[in-house]
């Protein structure tokens, strides 16, 4: 579990100097629509212009490893990373987002819905039971939904939302 959580750490964070929000998003921008969009990054669009959106957020950098290749804001907390190959679900799709990751809390289901630092049970009660998982990550393949949990005081936290296509056991 430890070792996921740390490969994932690795997509969020860089060696390089943390750098503060230069603008600040409007609400509706902070929205999770799971198997569709993080904000105003939406599965298939262009990954080009994902990244040129990111910047709202401070520093773009890429990212190409075991995990995936993409673009990551890479300051804790704050904004997102898009892929356009995410290993772990298989997904490859050249040039066009296919995986949204964020560990910045302010992203959120609904208001009071889904965000980072909730823990499990309280996304079980929205969500119902997972459809799949591995590690530390759990997924609802049908709403195109992944978090990955790490142990705190409360149990087990949601660190990471990521959102994908939604699929059925059928394209597993």
């Amino acid at each position: 579990m430890r070792q996921i959580a740390a490969l994932l750490a690795v997509v969020i964070l860089s060696a390089g100097s943390s750098s503060s929000v230069t603008a600040q998003p409007v609400a509706q921008a902070l929205t999770i629509l799971p198997g569709k969009s993080i904000g105003p990054f939406e599965i298939g669009m262009p990954l080009e212009r994902a990244r040129q959106a990111m910047s709202q957020y401070g520093t773009v950098e890429s990212y190409e490893g075991a995990l995936g290749r993409g673009f990551c804001n890479p300051d804790r907390g704050v904004g997102v990373c898009i892929f356009d190959r995410w290993s772990r679900l298989g997904l490859e799709t050249s040039g066009t987002v296919a995986f949204v990751l964020t560990d910045d809390a302010r992203f959120a289901t609904v208001p009071g819905g889904l965000k980072v630092g909730q823990t499990l049970l309280e996304v079980l009660k929205q969500f119902g039971l997972y459809t799949s998982g591995q590690e530390s990550e759990v997924r609802w393949d049908g709403q195109g939904l992944a978090i990955d949990l790490r142990v705190m005081e409360p149990g087990l936290v949601v660190q990471f939302i990521g959102i994908y296509a939604p699929r059925t056991a059928a394209s597993r």
